[in-house]
């Protein structure tokens, strides 16, 4: 059993995984591990296949595992034999025989995923894969929306605002899915080269708008997405005047957002560009619910794809 993206996983199962999480929190919403849990992965080994920089997916998961009495073993481009050109399905195959029992990977390519569970009999879970997808960022960000907004299982009724860099983001394509798939309407965001093409349009639920104005005035929520210039061809995009054009300050949270709507951000925030300062530390702003809500999430998606 494999987390490779959420296009094709049925809702049932997302409830389902979305169920599980709430038991990693507590009524304060803080993260715990019921005593019953602790254990539950003791004598697991995870290999833990971080090729691209990551802060809070790599943290999140290390946490996840101790918690769940599993042993992370991380392996990174530094100081490994990546950096003298061995492929990472040979790394994963090399660690597989060593006796890892499961892979967590971030990688910039899109195909290493799919190429792992061709080749290896162990869990794969996919950290992160160029710009493909980010499951478990799209079951957090699921996750933070359910709770924040009170309903009890899916979205529905929930207009969800993905917004910025939309066709480079691993982030959004995995929230579209989920999101659209739990019953929210989905509104794709953005200046129009940092939209989906015409011919990769079908793949993306939801519709499109190139007004910040409007996606801000529909939305209950809006998740805020950087300008991914490492996955980016070319200078397309000048920083002060996408700012001017896309980011948000106090002015224009006041102008545009209802009262009620609320602001997300899968980080890291590049702050006086997608969000000025006041509002990432105000109260619309959900970003720290969600760094805690990810170790929840992760944690339940460790217990389900391995421990039995």
């Amino acid at each position: 059993m494999h987390l490779i993206g959420l296009r094709e996983m049925s809702r049932q199962r997302m409830v389902d995984l979305l169920d599980s999480a709430e038991e990693y929190l507590d009524g304060s919403g803080e993260v715990v591990t019921p005593p019953s849990h602790a254990g539950k992965l003791e004598g697991t080994t995870l290999g833990m296949l971080f090729l691209e920089p990551s802060t809070r997916t790599r943290v999140s998961f290390e946490m996840a595992a101790q918690r769940l009495g599993a042993e992370a073993v991380l392996v990174t481009a530094g100081g490994t034999t990546v950096e003298i050109g061995e492929s990472a399905a040979d790394i994963c195959r090399t660690l597989a025989a060593m006796g890892m029992d499961g892979f967590i990977v971030r990688h910039h390519d899109r195909q290493l995923p799919h190429v792992l569970v061709d080749r290896l009999e162990v869990p794969i879970i996919n950290a992160g894969n160029g710009s493909g997808e980010h499951p478990t960022q799209g079951l957090v960000d699921a996750l933070t929306l359910r709770r924040h907004f009170g309903l009890d299982e899916d979205l529905s009724g929930l207009k969800v605002a993905i917004m910025g860099d939309v066709v480079h983001s691993r982030v959004a394509r995995s929230d579209a899915h989920a999101l659209n798939l739990l019953g929210a309407e989905v509104l794709l965001a953005g200046p129009p080269k940092l939209l989906p093409s015409d011919d990769r349009r079908r793949n993306w639920p939801g519709r499109e708008t190139t007004s910040r104005k409007e996606a801000l005035q529909w939305a209950d929520a809006v998740v805020v997405l950087r300008i991914h210039d490492e996955r980016i061809h070319g200078s397309i995009v000048d920083p002060h005047e996408y700012a001017m054009d896309w980011g948000i300050d106090t002015s224009i949270v006041e102008r545009y957002m209802k009262p009620e709507a609320v602001i997300m951000h899968p980080g890291p925030v590049i702050r006086g560009v997608e969000l000025s300062d006041p509002v990432v530390d105000g109260d619309r702003c959900l970003v720290l619910k969600q760094a805690t809500n990810s170790v929840a999430v992760r944690q339940a998606i460790l217990a389900a794809y391995f421990g039995g």
